[in-house]
């Protein structure tokens, strides 16, 4: 799946019944996370890599999407 088709579907990722109610240490510490995992990224070389550090972010973006507002 690529990075665009998981934000489109963001809100058919199911999570475990813990999140709702245990969020918002998540939704703090996002931004810091996907900035390291983006500095990662671009001194990565391996395309694959870089792919799944992409699709890591994008799934991030996603669920912080739908619990954190």
């Amino acid at each position: 799946m690529e990075t665009n088709e998981i934000l489109a579907n963001a809100g058919n990722i199911s999570l475990n019944q813990a999140a709702p109610s245990d969020h918002s240490k998540l939704c703090e510490i996002w931004p810091k996370v996907k900035e390291g995992l983006q500095l990662l990224s671009a001194v990565i070389k391996n395309p694959v890599v870089k792919a799944v550090i992409s699709t890591v972010i994008a799934a991030g973006d996603a669920v912080t999407k739908q619990l954190c507002g």
